[in-house]
């Protein structure tokens, strides 16, 4: 008896914890890579930090046997992750940006010193992550504070997006992914479930005016096809909405909207 009693335990915390790491990934970002010498051998041990230049969020980590190191569920932001390693120039990549879902490759060469040398890198060029095969389409903060646009909803950025339209729903506008109705679409903000379920339409799409000001989202993911097991539940496509969080600088933000009649 005790024995069922336990597995019958270990079974419920497993479904509890299994949502709230499917959460994590999608609203997180990845940095991951292999480390090596001039010559391309692998380098094992080499210490791998990864700051967070808005918020000096460190990551710590070891590179394995293989030289490879993983820093999971990082926030999206701009990173400096720095490479240490006895008798060998330590190494600073500057500038690295990971977006939301995103899994960005890393890959480091150090070479070898006598004296304390450190070699910084100061760009990055753009990734291409060749494993993923989901249509998805990130739309940055850059380009959500300088889109004009008449209703200030997120909602309103996806027709910028490949695949997206807004057509005539059964009550009003619906969200349309490569011809997919919208009761088969999923729409997350933060991990959490942004979908009116009953209508099967987002949250405030044809009903009552509940929704969040474009001044709180940070960056936002648009998959149109092919979306990873993480996401789950739909058919169609996904928007995942990422809000700001607090940073070491302190901003704000003013916009004043005003229609005159003809």
């Amino acid at each position: 008896m005790r024995i069922r009693q336990l597995l019958v335990a270990v079974g419920v915390s497993l479904c509890l914890t299994a949502p709230a790491a499917a959460q994590t990934q999608i609203t997180t970002a990845v940095i991951e890579g292999i480390v090596a010498d001039a010559s391309g051998a692998v380098l094992p041990g080499v210490d791998v930090e990864v700051r967070n230049l808005d918020t000096n969020l460190v990551r710590s980590l070891v590179t394995d046997r293989d030289g490879r190191f993983v820093a999971l569920q990082l926030p999206p932001g701009r990173y400096t992750v720095t490479f240490k390693l006895a008798n060998f120039a330590t190494l600073v990549q500057e500038n690295v940006l990971v977006t939301v879902g995103q899994d960005v490759t890393l890959n480091a060469v150090m070479k070898l010193s006598g004296v304390a040398e450190t070699i910084t890198v100061a760009a990055q060029g753009q990734t291409v992550e060749t494993t993923r095969t989901a249509a998805a389409t990130t739309l940055d903060q850059r380009t959500i504070e300088t889109t004009p646009i008449l209703g200030r909803k997120f909602e309103d950025l996806l027709t910028l997006t490949p695949g997206v339209s807004i057509v005539q729903g059964p009550d009003g506008d619906e969200i349309n992914f490569s011809g997919q109705r919208g009761v088969f679409n999923n729409i997350s903000l933060d991990g959490g479930d942004y979908n009116n379920g009953f209508f099967g339409e987002q949250v405030g799409g044809q009903r009552a005016a509940i929704d969040i000001t474009l001044e709180a989202v940070k960056e936002f993911q648009v998959v149109a096809t092919g979306a990873n097991a993480e996401f789950g539940r739909t058919a169609g496509g996904i928007v995942n909405v990422i809000t700001k969080s607090g940073t070491n600088d302190v901003r704000g933000s003013l916009f004043h909207y005003q229609r005159l009649e003809a």
